[in-house]
C-alpha cells in the first residue's frame, strides 16, 4: 500500500509540474502527502514497517522527560521534544504524527517568500519523493527534522536575519551535524559581506570542517543510510559544478548568487571523500542534497521559457526520484 502510494504521489508530483497549477498543489498534492505519511506512519506502527531509526525513536520517547546524558542535552530540543510529545499523547503513532505536520509545514513555509507565476514554490514537488526525503522520514529523523528547521531557517535569511540565526540554532541542538551547512548560509548572507568576501569566508569554513572531521567524529557517533552512496554524491556535485561553471563563465559570481549551496557543498564532499570517511559523507550529502535541490529550483522559476523551465524541473524529479526504485535498501521502506 505505501508502494503504491508513493507511486502515485510521484505521478501527481509529474502532472502538477507539467500543468504548472497552483491549485493541484495547494488543494491536491499537499493534502495528499499527508495521506501519504499517515500511511507511512501505519505501515511502521501497525504492519511492522522496515524504519528501524523509528522504532528505536519510539523506545526513546518513552524514557523520562529528564535528559540524563550528554548524548541527549547536545540535541536536547529533538529529544525534549519528542518524550514531551509522546507524554501528552501517550501515543508513538500520534507522537510522529504531529512531527510530520510541523514539518510539513515548515516546509511548505519555507517557499512562501518564493513569489513566481510559474509554480515557484513548488519544490515540495520535487522535494517529497526525492531519496535524501524518504530515507528521512523513513529512518534518519532526527536528521531529516533538523534539516527542514534549516531549511527554513535559509528561506528566511534575506528577510529575518535574526529569525534565521535563532533557527538555525535550533536545528544545530536537534542534530549537531547541521553545523556542516553553516559555509552555505555565510555564503547567502553574513551581516554586511559582500558576495566575494563571502564566498571566500564560506570557502575557509568549509575546509575548516574537514581539517577539524576527525576531532568531530570522537563525539558523534553515525548510522548509515543503508546504502552507501558517496562515490554518486561526489560525481553529482562535481559534474553540477562544472556544468554551472561552464553556464557561468562570464560572470562565476552570478553562479553563486543563483546557487549558493552549489560551492561550499562542493568543497565539503570533495574533502570529506579524499578523508575517505563514506559514512560521514553519506550523511552529510543527504543533508546538502535537499539545499540545492532547493536553490535549483528557485532558479527554475527565473527562467521565462516554459519549455526548458519544465525539463529541468523534471528533470530534477526523476533524478532525485528514480534512484529510490532501484535500490533495494530504499524499497524496504515502501513494501
Amino acid at each position: 500500500m505505501e508502494f503504491i502510494a508513493f507511486c502515485l504521489l510521484s505521478f501527481l508530483a509529474v502532472v502538477t509540474l507539467i500543468l504548472e497549477s497552483n491549485s493541484i498543489l495547494k488543494y491536491i498534492y499537499i493534502p495528499s502527502t499527508f495521506i501519504f505519511l499517515i500511511i507511512v506512519r501505519l505501515q511502521a506502527f501497525y504492519y511492522n514497517g522496515f524504519e528501524i531509526d523509528i522504532i528505536t525513536y519510539t523506545t526513546e520517547m518513552q524514557s523520562s522527560l529528564v535528559l540524563e546524558s550528554f548524548y541527549y542535552i547536545r540535541e536536547f530540543i529533538f529529544w525534549f521534544t519528542i518524550r514531551l510529545l509522546y507524554w501528552l499523547t501517550e501515543s508513538p503513532f500520534f507522537t510522529f504524527i504531529i512531527l510530520d505536520f510541523l514539518w510539513i509545514t515548515l516546509l511548505i513555509k519555507s517557499t512562501k517568500k518564493i513569489k513566481s507565476n510559474n509554480l515557484g514554490h513548488g519544490v515540495i514537488l520535487v522535494l517529497m519523493t526525492s531519496f535524501p526525503f524518504l530515507f528521512g522520514y523513513e529512518n534518519i529523523y532526527r536528521q531529516f527534522f533538523a534539516t527542514i528547521v534549516l531549511l527554513y531557517a535559509y528561506s528566511c535569511i534575506n528577510y529575518n536575519y535574526f529569525k534565521s540565526v535563532v533557527l538555525f540554532l535550533i536545528s544545530v541542538f536537534t542534530h549537531n551535524l547541521m553545523l556542516f551547512v553553516l559555509p552555505i548560509f555565510v555564503i547567502k548572507k553574513f551581516y554586511k559581506f559582500n558576495l566575494k568576501d563571502r564566498s571566500v569566508i564560506s570557502f575557509l569554513i568549509s575546509i575548516s570542517y574537514i581539517l577539524l572531521l576527525p576531532f568531530f567524529l570522537n563525539l558523534k557517533s553515525f548510522d548509515t543510510t543503508q546504502v552507501d552512496l558517496s562515490l554518486l554524491y561526489l560525481v553529482l556535485f562535481s559534474s553540477l559544478m562544472i556544468f554551472f561553471m561552464f553556464k557561468f563563465k562570464q560572470n562565476v559570481l552570478n553562479l553563486i548568487k543563483n546557487l549558493p549551496s552549489l560551492f561550499p557543498s562542493c568543497i565539503i564532499i570533495l574533502g570529506l571523500s579524499i578523508i575517505g570517511h563514506e559514512m560521514i559523507t553519506e550523511r552529510i550529502s543527504m543533508i546538502l542534497i535537499i539545499f540545492l535541490i532547493y536553490d535549483f529550483y528557485f532558479y527554475t522559476s527565473k527562467i521565462t521559457k516554459k519549455t526548458t523551465r519544465l525539463s529541468l524541473r523534471l528533470a530534477l524529479l526523476f533524478l532525485f526520484t528514480v534512484p529510490v526504485f532501484l535500490f533495494e535498501s530504499s524499497l524496504k521502506f515502501l513494501f
